[in-house]
This record gives structure tokens, C-alpha cells and sequence, in this order.
């Protein structure tokens, strides 16, 4: 009986070592420094939030409610690694990097990848937090993919992002892009929902 118990004990310890084989390989810690916990902007009058959560690949998409002076036309941010999203949250701060674990939006939230090479999700990831964090808000969703402000909107920040690496997320071509334009884009993939 204890060669059978040495020989289990051995054997879990063998497997146990060899999972951690097959484990990825750990995300770099990154630190978001975001302003305080402030909602978007355009989202105050939401009486449920959820939090939006980690993504699957980096270069993924959150897709939330959201409405100006009654008119709902969404929220959208992408992920930078799997845990930190760079987003436009309104007028009263800039474009940033957030802690998506910790980050409240109103529901749906829908999260999807763009139908790519994981290469070319990472550049639109990169850009977006390298270039396009720190940016002053741009109001004018109408006309944001061919304004030169120096400011960005939370889609024309993932458009602009998603451009940069060859990529169209436009699902309807005009001159602004709107959240739902990105979700609705033909090369986006919801795989995950959060009500």
C-alpha cells in the first residue's frame, strides 16, 4: 500500500510540474494611472454598471452603453495587454490607460477581437497607448476620421488605432466612425457579453 501511495504522489508531483510546462508565459505587470474612478462621461444618467474585466488577446474591444443629451451612441476602448484599456472618456479628462478589472461601464459590454494576425492586434494595441493616450477630448464624432484635431474621441481613438495597422473598422465608410460603427464592423467578433 505505500508503494502504491509513493508511487501517486510521484505522479501528481510529475504532472504538476509538467502543466506548469504548458502555461503561458506571464503578462507584463503594467500600471494604468488613470484619473480617479470617473465613469465616462456620457454614461452619468446609468443606473447599473459592470465592470468591464480582462480581455482574451490583446488588441481586443469593449463596446458599452452610452448617451449624449439623450441620444445613445455607445462607448468603445481597446486593449492594450489584457488587463489595461486605453480610452477617451468624455470632455472632463484625456485619453488614458485604465485597469479593465477594475473599470465600470454600463452594461451590455460587449468584448471582441478584430479578425487579424495577432501582430498586427498588437501595433493597433501599441499605438493606441503610445501615441494616442494624453490626448484632449474631440467632440465632433461627425467628422473624426478626417478632422486633424489634436484631440480623439473614445472610436475615433480605436479607429485611428486600428488604421495605423491596416485595418478599416468602419461598418458603414462615412466621414465619422461611431461606436457602434466599430461593433458593427464586419471584422470585429463579439465573444463576450457582461449584463
Amino acid at each position: 500500500m505505500q508503494r502504491i501511495g509513493r508511487f501517486l504522489a510521484s505522479s501528481i508531483a510529475a504532472g504538476t510540474a509538467m502543466a506548469g510546462l504548458f502555461v503561458a508565459p506571464a503578462q507584463a505587470v503594467e500600471t494604468a494611472t488613470p484619473d480617479p474612478d470617473i465613469g465616462t462621461y456620457s454614461d452619468a444618467s446609468c443606473t447599473k454598471k459592470v465592470k468591464v474585466g480582462n480581455s482574451r488577446y490583446k488588441g481586443d474591444i469593449f463596446h458599452s452603453w452610452a448617451k449624449t443629451l439623450k441620444v445613445p451612441h455607445n462607448h468603445v476602448g481597446i486593449f492594450y495587454t489584457t488587463k489595461i484599456v486605453v480610452e477617451a472618456p468624455g470632455p472632463s479628462s484625456k485619453s488614458q490607460a485604465r485597469t479593465a478589472a477594475t473599470l465600470n461601464k454600463c452594461g451590455p459590454i460587449y468584448k471582441m477581437y478584430v479578425k487579424a494576425k495577432q501582430s498586427t492586434r498588437n501595433k493597433a494595441a501599441n499605438y493606441a497607448y503610445n501615441e494616442l493616450r494624453g490626448k484632449f477630448y474631440d467632440g465632433d464624432f461627425a467628422k473624426n476620421k478626417i478632422n486633424t484635431a489634436l484631440g480623439v474621441n473614445c472610436s475615433e481613438l480605436v479607429w485611428r488605432a486600428y488604421k495605423h495597422a491596416g485595418i478599416e473598422l468602419d461598418a458603414d465608410g462615412g466621414p465619422g466612425v461611431y461606436p457602434d460603427d466599430i461593433k458593427d464592423d464586419a471584422s470585429t467578433v463579439i465573444y463576450s457579453t457582461r449584463r
